[in-house]
């Protein structure tokens, strides 16, 4: 190590591997500026609270904004020898400013409570990222069910025809399922929201430290209150990943059904050649790679949770070293998602439709027969009788090659003598209107349903969800640069 500041109870150097191998400092250029804001914040207040002088703390902030400025610059890097990020901030600071007045930096502070808060600062920032970028996908899916709120399409379950529904509704159930991400996520966000800092190392300090001036200098809604749980629990890492998690798998399965369906066999969509491979030897070949990377991805995501899980469901309660392989998965993670819900974004974008094809399939498809279900029931039948016989017309008309469309009101008549006993009487006009999937879509009466109108009404409600989940991140993230602002402004006040 360059200063061995922590290492005054133990002599000598450390073993060289053991160093390395005990270092963080690979992972902790994502915190160096939240490092310093906090260290900042801290020291502040250890003045206001007469615990340093007012020159102390000129000269420490001074030492603390030239390394801010520096780092900001590209002027300086993390050095490889020192154990981690805290060491580092701490070692410049002692240079600058001598052991006898930097020395009191850390007074009434821990680096387990010190790196709680570094995370938490951080994620502050990764999960509005992380909600800008969703927010944007979400508003691609708007604007592309809009375009195809009534673009007829056969619906799957079992990965087969069931119902036939419209594309533009297909891609309203993603809306709905990404808002809830967004909640959760926003959510989350709320729980990271606490300044942990004052914990000290596991109970407090004898210093009268005033932890909620630090969290209102940080931008922070309160603290964690008891000083165990602030420095041992990392349940708000844990919950972050679970929601990176089943945010991936939503992309992950938007992604398998645009894989699918770009396929030679559906041809329902085509995938922008902007996000698309080729083969190295198939010159045909166009490969929707993206999509398919996110799929994978999706499971570093899952891994990395489960890693997460792992590492805190044994430790002692108080800090262990374990927690400091927290912050690779975190990383690792969060930039993981951001990348696939950038790349999503763009494929959804310039997602070409085919139309055509859609219609065709649907046109073709047994799907309608619950349409036709229904239309006999409101002739008399109970549903399940309803059920049976129409059953039996599709396993006929399978096995003749004739689809549903072909259907006459005197074949309806005699199948309804065969299979129930009793004779059904319909109109070619009713028939037309149930086995129509045009027709029968916009007969769909219940809200939710890919009637167009409905679709339209799910749109224009989404639309203004999404301009006011903007408009709550755009102040939050509004409110806390403005805090940030002020600490510095603060800082600059005291040093020039």
């Amino acid at each position: 190590m360059v200063s061995g500041v922590y290492r005054s109870r133990l002599s000598g150097r450390p073993d060289e591997s053991a160093a390395r191998f005990m270092s963080s400092i690979k992972d902790d250029d994502r915190i160096l500026l939240d490092d310093i804001l906090g260290t900042m914040a801290h020291d502040i207040m250890l003045c206001e609270q007469k615990i340093i002088s007012q020159q102390d703390l000129r000269e420490i902030l001074r030492a603390l904004e030239e390394l801010r400025t520096l780092w900001i610059q590209g002027k300086i890097q993390l050095d490889p020898d020192f154990e981690d990020v805290h060491e580092f901030v701490e070692d410049y600071v002692l240079r600058k400013a001598g052991l006898e007045v930097g020395g009191k930096l850390h007074t009434g502070r821990s680096r387990n409570d010190q790196v709680a808060l570094d995370q938490r600062m951080a994620l502050r920032k990764e999960l509005n990222d992380v909600t800008v970028k969703l927010l944007g996908l979400i508003e691609a899916l708007l604007k592309t069910a809009a375009e195809n709120h009534d673009t007829l399409m056969v619906g799957y379950t079992h990965t087969q025809h069931a119902q036939t529904t419209s594309f533009g509704h297909y891609l309203m159930a993603y809306v709905d399922g990404l808002f809830r991400d967004l909640d959760r996520i926003r959510e989350c966000y709320t729980r990271i929201d606490k300044s942990p800092l004052g914990a000290c190392a596991l109970a407090g300090s004898s210093f009268p430290l005033d932890r909620e001036r630090v969290a209102q200098l940080l931008g922070f809604t309160g603290v964690v209150e008891n000083s165990t749980d602030a420095v041992s629990s990392r349940d708000f890492a844990v919950e972050t990943l679970a929601c990176l998690s089943i945010l991936m798998s939503n992309l992950s399965r938007i992604s398998e059904d645009l894989i699918l369906w770009s396929s030679s066999e559906f041809g329902y969509v085509e995938v922008d050649d902007a996000y698309a491979s080729t083969s190295s030897v198939m010159p045909q070949k166009k490969n929707p790679c993206t999509l398919e990377l996110i799929r994978g991805k999706t499971g570093t995501v899952y891994g990395e949770l489960v890693n997460m899980l792992t590492m805190v469901k044994g430790l002692m309660t108080g800090y262990n070293r374990d927690l400091q392989e927290v912050k690779r998965p975190l990383w690792l993670s969060i930039d993981t998602a951001k990348d696939c819900l950038e790349v999503i974004t763009g494929v959804t974008r310039t997602l070409r439709i085919n139309r055509e094809r859609m219609f065709e399939m649907a046109s073709k498809s047994y799907a309608p027969a619950i349409d036709l279900a229904e239309e006999l029931v409101r002739k008399g039948l109970s549903f399940r009788e309803s059920h049976k016989l129409v059953g039996a017309i599709v396993r006929e008309s399978v096995g003749t090659g004739r689809t549903l469309s072909d259907l006459t009101p005197d074949e309806i008549t005699r199948f309804s003598r065969k299979i129930l006993g009793k004779e059904l009487k319909v109109t070619i006009e009713e028939l037309r209107r149930v086995l129509d999937a045009v027709i029968s879509l916009s007969s769909r009466r219940t809200s939710g349903s890919p009637n167009p109108a409905e679709v339209e009404r799910m749109i224009q409600d989404r639309k203004k969800k999404l301009e006011s989940s903007r408009a709550l991140l755009k102040g939050e993230v509004r409110s806390l640069e403005k805090v940030l602002d002020e600490l510095l402004e603060i800082v600059k006040s005291i040093t020039k």
